[in-house]
Protein backbone atom coordinates (compact mmCIF):
# COMPACT_ATOMS: atom_id res chain seq x y z
CA UNK A 1 0.00 0.00 0.00
CA UNK A 2 1.28 3.45 -0.94
CA UNK A 3 2.27 5.58 2.05
CA UNK A 4 0.41 8.86 2.48
CA UNK A 5 2.23 12.15 3.03
CA UNK A 6 0.09 12.42 6.15
CA UNK A 7 0.42 9.19 8.12
CA UNK A 8 -2.98 9.84 9.74
CA UNK A 9 -4.77 10.12 6.39
CA UNK A 10 -8.16 8.42 6.46
CA UNK A 11 -10.60 8.79 3.59
CA UNK A 12 -14.24 7.81 3.30
CA UNK A 13 -16.47 6.90 0.39
CA UNK A 14 -20.09 8.15 0.24
CA UNK A 15 -22.36 6.47 -2.32
CA UNK A 16 -25.68 7.94 -3.40
CA UNK A 17 -28.95 6.33 -4.33
CA UNK A 18 -30.09 6.28 -7.94
CA UNK A 19 -31.35 2.81 -8.78
CA UNK A 20 -29.57 1.04 -11.61
CA UNK A 21 -27.45 4.14 -12.23
CA UNK A 22 -25.57 3.13 -9.08
CA UNK A 23 -23.72 0.54 -11.17
CA UNK A 24 -21.47 3.46 -12.07
CA UNK A 25 -20.18 3.17 -8.50
CA UNK A 26 -18.81 -0.31 -9.24
CA UNK A 27 -16.63 1.19 -11.96
CA UNK A 28 -15.34 3.75 -9.48
CA UNK A 29 -14.50 0.94 -7.07
CA UNK A 30 -12.57 -0.85 -9.82
CA UNK A 31 -10.46 2.26 -10.40
CA UNK A 32 -9.87 2.59 -6.67
CA UNK A 33 -8.74 -1.04 -6.47
CA UNK A 34 -6.34 -0.70 -9.39
CA UNK A 35 -4.81 2.40 -7.82
CA UNK A 36 -4.19 0.59 -4.53
CA UNK A 37 -6.57 2.82 -2.59
CA UNK A 38 -8.97 1.55 0.04
CA UNK A 39 -11.52 3.61 1.96
CA UNK A 40 -11.42 3.67 5.75
CA UNK A 41 -15.23 3.75 5.87
CA UNK A 42 -18.20 3.66 3.49
CA UNK A 43 -21.63 5.26 3.74
CA UNK A 44 -24.50 4.67 1.37
CA UNK A 45 -28.15 5.11 0.55
CA UNK A 46 -30.30 2.80 -1.59
CA UNK A 47 -28.19 1.30 -4.42
CA UNK A 48 -25.20 2.96 -2.74
CA UNK A 49 -25.97 0.90 0.35
CA UNK A 50 -26.13 -2.27 -1.77
CA UNK A 51 -22.88 -1.61 -3.64
CA UNK A 52 -21.16 -0.33 -0.51
CA UNK A 53 -22.17 -3.34 1.57
CA UNK A 54 -20.98 -5.85 -1.02
CA UNK A 55 -17.63 -4.08 -1.23
CA UNK A 56 -17.36 -3.77 2.55
CA UNK A 57 -18.00 -7.51 2.76
CA UNK A 58 -14.95 -8.15 0.57
CA UNK A 59 -16.51 -8.64 -2.87
CA UNK A 60 -14.21 -7.47 -5.67
CA UNK A 61 -15.66 -5.01 -8.21
CA UNK A 62 -15.22 -7.47 -11.09
CA UNK A 63 -17.22 -10.09 -9.18
CA UNK A 64 -19.80 -7.47 -8.28
CA UNK A 65 -20.23 -6.68 -11.96
CA UNK A 66 -20.82 -10.34 -12.77
CA UNK A 67 -23.51 -10.41 -10.11
CA UNK A 68 -25.14 -7.11 -11.05
CA UNK A 69 -25.13 -7.70 -14.80
CA UNK A 70 -26.21 -11.34 -14.60
CA UNK A 71 -29.57 -12.52 -15.84
CA UNK A 72 -31.01 -12.85 -12.36
CA UNK A 73 -29.94 -9.41 -11.20
CA UNK A 74 -31.71 -7.77 -14.13
CA UNK A 75 -34.79 -8.55 -12.03
CA UNK A 76 -33.34 -7.01 -8.88
CA UNK A 77 -36.49 -4.97 -8.27
CA UNK A 78 -38.85 -7.71 -9.40
CA UNK A 79 -42.23 -6.23 -10.22
CA UNK A 80 -44.29 -8.62 -8.10
CA UNK A 81 -47.21 -6.88 -6.35
CA UNK A 82 -47.97 -7.80 -2.77
CA UNK A 83 -51.35 -7.77 -1.03
CA UNK A 84 -50.82 -4.06 -0.35
CA UNK A 85 -50.67 -3.31 -4.07
CA UNK A 86 -47.06 -2.21 -3.76
CA UNK A 87 -44.07 -4.07 -5.18
CA UNK A 88 -41.90 -6.50 -3.28
CA UNK A 89 -38.10 -6.89 -3.35
CA UNK A 90 -37.80 -10.60 -2.68
CA UNK A 91 -34.97 -11.05 -5.17
CA UNK A 92 -32.86 -8.37 -3.51
CA UNK A 93 -33.48 -9.96 -0.13
CA UNK A 94 -32.24 -13.30 -1.51
CA UNK A 95 -29.10 -11.70 -2.94
CA UNK A 96 -28.25 -9.95 0.32
CA UNK A 97 -28.74 -13.13 2.33
CA UNK A 98 -26.43 -15.01 -0.04
CA UNK A 99 -23.55 -12.53 -0.28
CA UNK A 100 -23.51 -10.59 2.97
CA UNK A 101 -22.75 -11.54 6.58
CA UNK A 102 -25.46 -11.26 9.20
CA UNK A 103 -24.20 -8.12 10.94
CA UNK A 104 -22.40 -4.84 10.31
CA UNK A 105 -19.68 -5.93 12.72
CA UNK A 106 -18.62 -8.76 10.40
CA UNK A 107 -17.83 -6.45 7.47
CA UNK A 108 -14.21 -5.81 6.46
CA UNK A 109 -14.80 -2.04 6.16
CA UNK A 110 -17.01 0.01 8.54
CA UNK A 111 -20.33 0.75 6.83
CA UNK A 112 -23.13 3.25 7.49
CA UNK A 113 -26.52 2.70 5.80
CA UNK A 114 -29.27 5.33 5.75
CA UNK A 115 -33.03 4.88 5.47
CA UNK A 116 -36.03 7.17 5.99
CA UNK A 117 -38.18 6.42 9.04
CA UNK A 118 -41.75 7.13 7.90
CA UNK A 119 -43.14 6.65 11.39
CA UNK A 120 -40.99 9.44 12.84
CA UNK A 121 -40.28 11.53 9.74
CA UNK A 122 -36.50 11.36 10.02
CA UNK A 123 -33.46 9.88 8.32
CA UNK A 124 -31.78 7.16 10.36
CA UNK A 125 -28.26 5.78 10.06
CA UNK A 126 -27.54 2.11 10.77
CA UNK A 127 -24.01 0.87 11.50
CA UNK A 128 -24.37 -2.05 13.91
CA UNK A 129 -26.47 -5.15 14.40
CA UNK A 130 -28.57 -6.76 11.65
CA UNK A 131 -27.29 -5.85 8.20
CA UNK A 132 -29.79 -6.92 5.53
CA UNK A 133 -32.96 -5.22 6.80
CA UNK A 134 -31.49 -1.69 6.87
CA UNK A 135 -30.21 -2.20 3.31
CA UNK A 136 -33.64 -3.40 2.15
CA UNK A 137 -35.23 -0.41 3.89
CA UNK A 138 -32.71 1.98 2.35
CA UNK A 139 -33.58 0.63 -1.12
CA UNK A 140 -37.38 0.73 -0.84
CA UNK A 141 -38.42 3.44 -3.31
CA UNK A 142 -41.64 4.99 -1.95
CA UNK A 143 -44.88 4.64 -3.91
CA UNK A 144 -43.39 1.68 -5.83
CA UNK A 145 -42.13 -0.64 -3.09
CA UNK A 146 -43.34 -1.82 0.27
CA UNK A 147 -41.89 -0.08 3.34
CA UNK A 148 -39.65 -2.28 5.48
CA UNK A 149 -40.46 -2.68 9.16
CA UNK A 150 -37.62 -2.39 11.69
CA UNK A 151 -38.36 -2.43 15.42
CA UNK A 152 -41.99 -1.53 14.78
CA UNK A 153 -41.30 1.48 12.52
CA UNK A 154 -41.81 1.67 8.74
CA UNK A 155 -38.80 2.64 6.61
CA UNK A 156 -38.34 3.60 2.96
CA UNK A 157 -35.51 4.74 0.70
CA UNK A 158 -32.94 6.91 2.46
CA UNK A 159 -32.74 9.11 -0.62
CA UNK A 160 -36.00 10.80 0.37
CA UNK A 161 -34.14 12.75 3.07
CA UNK A 162 -30.42 12.03 2.63
CA UNK A 163 -29.37 10.74 -0.78
CA UNK A 164 -25.62 11.24 -0.26
CA UNK A 165 -24.86 10.56 3.44
CA UNK A 166 -21.35 12.00 3.41
CA UNK A 167 -21.49 13.28 6.98
CA UNK A 168 -21.12 9.70 8.28
CA UNK A 169 -17.72 9.47 6.58
CA UNK A 170 -16.78 13.04 7.42
CA UNK A 171 -17.23 12.25 11.11
CA UNK A 172 -14.66 9.46 10.91
CA UNK A 173 -12.26 10.57 8.16
CA UNK A 174 -10.32 13.66 7.12
CA UNK A 175 -11.25 13.33 3.43
CA UNK A 176 -14.53 12.22 1.81
CA UNK A 177 -15.18 11.22 -1.80
CA UNK A 178 -18.81 11.35 -2.88
CA UNK A 179 -20.26 9.50 -5.88
CA UNK A 180 -23.63 10.95 -6.96
CA UNK A 181 -25.42 9.33 -9.92
CA UNK A 182 -28.52 11.44 -10.61
CA UNK A 183 -27.33 14.30 -12.79
CA UNK A 184 -29.40 14.33 -15.97
CA UNK A 185 -32.91 14.29 -17.42
CA UNK A 186 -34.26 10.74 -17.45
CA UNK A 187 -38.07 10.69 -17.70
CA UNK A 188 -39.16 11.61 -21.22
CA UNK A 189 -42.75 10.36 -21.05
CA UNK A 190 -44.86 11.63 -18.15
CA UNK A 191 -48.12 10.07 -19.33
CA UNK A 192 -48.03 7.10 -16.96
CA UNK A 193 -48.38 7.11 -13.19
CA UNK A 194 -45.20 5.05 -12.85
CA UNK A 195 -43.15 7.60 -14.79
CA UNK A 196 -44.67 10.50 -12.88
CA UNK A 197 -43.78 8.76 -9.60
CA UNK A 198 -40.22 8.12 -10.78
CA UNK A 199 -39.77 11.73 -11.90
CA UNK A 200 -41.05 13.04 -8.58
CA UNK A 201 -38.65 10.73 -6.78
CA UNK A 202 -35.80 11.89 -9.03
CA UNK A 203 -36.49 15.52 -8.11
CA UNK A 204 -36.58 14.60 -4.42
CA UNK A 205 -33.27 12.71 -4.42
CA UNK A 206 -31.53 15.43 -6.41
CA UNK A 207 -32.50 17.97 -3.79
CA UNK A 208 -31.58 15.67 -0.91
CA UNK A 209 -28.09 15.11 -2.38
CA UNK A 210 -27.20 18.80 -2.10
CA UNK A 211 -26.23 18.82 1.57
CA UNK A 212 -24.20 15.65 1.18
CA UNK A 213 -22.21 17.10 -1.69
CA UNK A 214 -21.27 20.06 0.52
CA UNK A 215 -19.82 17.59 3.03
CA UNK A 216 -17.49 16.02 0.46
CA UNK A 217 -13.96 17.05 -0.42
CA UNK A 218 -14.56 15.81 -3.96
CA UNK A 219 -17.71 14.67 -5.78
CA UNK A 220 -17.90 12.43 -8.85
CA UNK A 221 -21.15 13.47 -10.54
CA UNK A 222 -20.99 12.91 -14.31
CA UNK A 223 -23.81 13.84 -16.68
CA UNK A 224 -25.88 10.69 -17.18
CA UNK A 225 -27.53 9.61 -20.43
CA UNK A 226 -31.35 9.79 -20.55
CA UNK A 227 -31.40 6.04 -21.26
CA UNK A 228 -29.92 5.27 -17.84
CA UNK A 229 -33.29 4.49 -16.29
CA UNK A 230 -33.75 4.14 -12.53
CA UNK A 231 -34.90 0.51 -12.78
CA UNK A 232 -33.02 -0.72 -15.87
CA UNK A 233 -29.96 -2.83 -15.03
CA UNK A 234 -29.34 -3.84 -18.66
CA UNK A 235 -26.84 -1.01 -19.23
CA UNK A 236 -24.43 -2.24 -16.56
CA UNK A 237 -21.40 -2.25 -18.86
CA UNK A 238 -21.82 1.37 -20.01
CA UNK A 239 -22.36 2.57 -16.45
CA UNK A 240 -19.32 0.64 -15.21
CA UNK A 241 -17.10 2.12 -17.94
CA UNK A 242 -18.25 5.66 -17.14
CA UNK A 243 -17.58 5.12 -13.44
CA UNK A 244 -14.17 3.61 -14.14
CA UNK A 245 -13.10 6.63 -16.21
CA UNK A 246 -14.34 9.10 -13.60
CA UNK A 247 -12.76 7.06 -10.82
CA UNK A 248 -9.35 7.00 -12.49
CA UNK A 249 -9.42 10.79 -12.94
CA UNK A 250 -10.11 11.20 -9.23
CA UNK A 251 -7.56 8.58 -8.15
CA UNK A 252 -4.74 10.27 -10.08
CA UNK A 253 -5.62 13.64 -8.58
CA UNK A 254 -5.94 12.18 -5.09
CA UNK A 255 -2.57 10.41 -5.23
CA UNK A 256 -0.81 13.50 -6.55
CA UNK A 257 -2.18 15.65 -3.74
CA UNK A 258 -2.07 13.27 -0.78
CA UNK A 259 0.48 10.56 -1.57
CA UNK A 260 4.16 10.43 -2.41
CA UNK A 261 3.97 9.50 -6.07
CA UNK A 262 1.68 9.63 -9.09
CA UNK A 263 -0.21 6.83 -10.80
CA UNK A 264 2.04 7.25 -13.86
CA UNK A 265 5.18 6.68 -11.72
CA UNK A 266 3.59 3.60 -10.17
CA UNK A 267 2.77 2.13 -13.59
CA UNK A 268 6.23 2.82 -14.99
CA UNK A 269 7.78 0.92 -12.10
Amino acid sequence: MTKAKNANMRWGLALSGGGARGLLQVGVLQAIEECDLKPSCISGTSIGAIVGSLYAAGMKPEDMMKLLSGKGFLNLFRLKPSLSGLLGMKYLETVLDQYLPDTFEELEIPLHVFATNLSKGECVGFHSGDLSKPILASSSIPILFEPVEIDGDKYVDGGVMNNLPAEACRNHCNYTLGVEVNKGKFTQNLKTMKNVALEVFHLVVNRSSEEGMKNCNYVLRPEMEPSFDLLDFSKASSLFDLGYREGMIWAKKFKREYFNHSIETEISE
